[in-house]
């Protein structure tokens, strides 16, 4: 007797756990009979007791047979006084064909253990009408609306629509005729050219010298901006990402490139190397090394640089350039008797 007591309050026990996370899920239309045609709507609805986790399905363009779907609002939820979470989604539904539906149920689902337990809906019914169609009279015969007539086109109002046309057409001609190919081009600063990477390295090395980094006891700053500057030069020069590399990496892809000379790599791997020492092995060089350092990046960028090109201002002031070169250097015209003198005075001498 006591056993079977035992068994009945543990089923009854395990009933109300049950019970307690059952979800409740109903699915009805706004209405149950619309015409053909007629939009409704049509709600679903799931209670989730609090601590439950559940998934409640959706339907996509249909809900049974020929009941479309027009639209669906956002899923609205609500957090009830007895922390109940109540999910509500609202679908707009029409008919274009006449008969009964019967709605599929939604459904709730939640995990339990290795396995999803689901909650289903009612099924839900919706009948779809055809109107009443009034019966033909056949007292009178009905005959068509007459179609209006169309009048004839005159002259006085084709006219004005020549006389733009034309308008237009020689407009159009003058522009074309008298404008400029790209007039807005006058408007519209051209952009500069970028700056040859011998000039930027250069700046950045003088802006260096003078902030007096290793003067104020800033020495790693200034071995940081130093070849921060030469692998920049690199990059910018050959196409080097020397910025991502290491030492060692970049005197390679520079031996790999033969770009430079076996004394140019030698002075890049000196500048390098020792501020790599200065910036993680704490290295303090002497006060002498600094500004040899610094020349020696001067040194390289000037030997690497990149061929100046003569441009058409250039080509077009040749002639004057080399007159005042040889104004300077005493082989111009006015010089060339002096020169023939002293060449005479020479041999005789």
């Amino acid at each position: 007797m006591k056993k079977v007591f035992t068994t009945t309050a543990v089923a009854f026990i395990l009933s109300m756990a049950l019970q307690a996370q059952e979800i409740k899920v109903t699915s009805q239309p706004d209405t149950s009979v619309i015409l053909i045609g007629d939009q409704t709507g049509f709600t679903v609805t799931a209670a989730i007791p609090a601590g439950v986790t559940a998934e409640i399905s959706d339907a996509a363009d249909t809900l049974a047979g020929k009941i479309v779907i027009l639209g669906r609002t956002p899923r609205d939820t609500a957090l009830l006084s007895d922390g109940t979470l109540k999910i509500t989604d609202r679908y707009l539904i029409t008919s274009f064909d006449s008969g009964s539906y019967t709605i599929p149920p939604f459904f709730a689902e939640r995990e339990s253990g290795d396995s999803l337990i689901r909650f289903y809906s009612d099924y839900s019914s919706i009948k779809v009408l055809r109107p009443d169609v009034t019966p033909q009279d056949t007292t009178d015969v009905i005959f068509d609306i007459v179609p209006p007539r169309s009048a004839p086109v005159t002259i006085s109002e084709i006219l004005p629509w020549i006389i733009l046309a034309l308008i237009a057409a020689v407009v159009i001609y003058l522009l074309a005729r008298f404008l400029p190919r790209n007039p807005l081009s006058r408007f519209v600063k051209p952009v500069p050219p970028p700056e040859p990477a011998h000039v930027i390295a250069l700046r950045d090395l003088q802006e260096l010298k003078a902030a007096e980094l290793w003067q104020k006891g800033e020495i790693k700053e200034y071995y940081s901006r130093l070849s921060d500057i030469l692998r920049r030069y690199l990059d910018n020069r050959y196409g080097i990402s020397s910025p991502e590399l290491t030492t060692d990496e970049t005197v390679r892809m520079l031996h790999k490139a033969a770009v430079t000379t076996t004394g140019q790599m030698a002075l890049v791997k000196e500048v390098l190397s020792l501020s790599d020492m200065v910036k993680f092995a704490k290295y303090v060089p002497d006060s002498g090394v600094h500004d040899a350092t610094h020349d020696n990046a001067i040194r390289f960028v000037e030997e690497t640089r990149e061929p100046e090109v003569m441009t058409p201002e250039g080509q077009a002031d040749g002639g004057k350039a080399d007159r005042r070169q040889s104004g300077k250097s005493g082989t111009g015209p006015e010089n060339a008797g002096k020169t023939k003198e002293k060449e005479k005075g020479g041999q005789h001498a």
